[in-house]
C-alpha cells in the first residue's frame, strides 16, 4: 500500500507545503543568485526519471553560465565555475530546493535514487540489479546521502540503489529523511576530491 500510493500522496503533500512555505526564501536565493552572476537563477537538465524515461530537472544554479562548455559535467572543490552563492548553496544542499516542483509534478519523490545524466547510465544498462533503481520515482534523496552524498563510486551509488527498492519501506523513508539532514548540516562529502582526487558528477 505504501509503496503503490501512500509514498506518492506523502509526496504531493511534502512538495506542495514545501513550496508554499520556502517560496518566499526562493525568491531571495534566485535574487542572490543572479547579483552573483551573469545567467538564470535557475538550471535545468535532463535526467534518467523512472523507467528510464528523461526528464527536466530543476536546480538553483550554483556555476557560472556555460560552466559545461567550459570545463564539462565535472566540478570540484576549488573549481573557479563555481560561484560564491553557489558554493555555499552546494555545502547546504539548498540548490536542490526547486526539485520540489519536479516531486510535485509526479517526476520525482522525496526519498528515492538520484536521478543522473542519461550517458551516466549507459555502461550499467545491462545491470538488471543496478536497473532496479528505475522501478522508483527518482529521489531529492537517497541512501547514498547519509554517508557518503558525492564521494560515492557509480557502483556503490546503484547497489545502494537497488537494495533500497528492495526494502522501501516508511520507516526505511522516514530514516533516511532524518538521517540525510544530519548528513547535509554536518555538511560532509560535498565533492568527491574529499576523499579522492576526482570531482563531483552530477548528483
Amino acid at each position: 500500500m505504501y509503496k503503490k500510493c501512500i509514498k506518492r500522496l506523502l509526496s504531493i503533500i511534502i512538495s506542495f507545503f514545501g513550496l508554499v512555505l520556502l517560496f518566499p526564501f526562493m525568491i531571495i536565493l534566485a535574487v542572490f543568485i543572479r547579483l552573483d552572476s551573469k545567467g538564470e537563477a535557475i538550471f535545468k537538465q535532463k535526467r534518467l526519471g523512472r523507467k528510464q524515461k528523461e526528464f527536466t530537472i530543476y536546480k538553483f544554479r550554483t556555476m557560472v553560465e556555460n560552466a559545461y562548455k567550459i570545463g564539462g559535467a565535472n566540478s570540484y572543490e576549488g573549481d573557479p565555475r563555481i560561484t560564491k552563492v553557489g558554493a555555499l548553496l552546494r555545502k547546504t544542499s539548498l540548490d536542490e530546493i526547486p526539485q520540489l516542483i519536479n516531486i510535485f509534478k509526479g517526476e520525482m519523490s522525496i526519498i528515492g535514487p538520484r536521478p543522473i545524466l542519461k550517458e551516466e547510465f549507459e555502461p550499467y544498462k545491462s545491470n538488471a540489479y543496478y536497473s532496479k533503481r528505475y522501478d522508483v520515482r527518482p529521489g531529492l534523496f537517497c541512501t547514498v546521502d547519509v554517508d557518503y552524498r558525492a564521494v560515492a563510486t557509480r557502483e556503490l551509488q546503484f547497489e545502494m540503489d537497488a537494495e533500497y527498492v528492495d526494502n522501501m519501506s516508511v520507516k526505511l523513508d522516514v530514516d533516511l529523511f532524518l538521517k540525510t539532514f544530519i548528513t547535509v548540516i554536518q555538511r560532509k562529502n560535498v565533492y568527491r576530491q574529499e576523499e579522492e582526487d576526482s570531482a563531483e558528477g552530477s548528483r
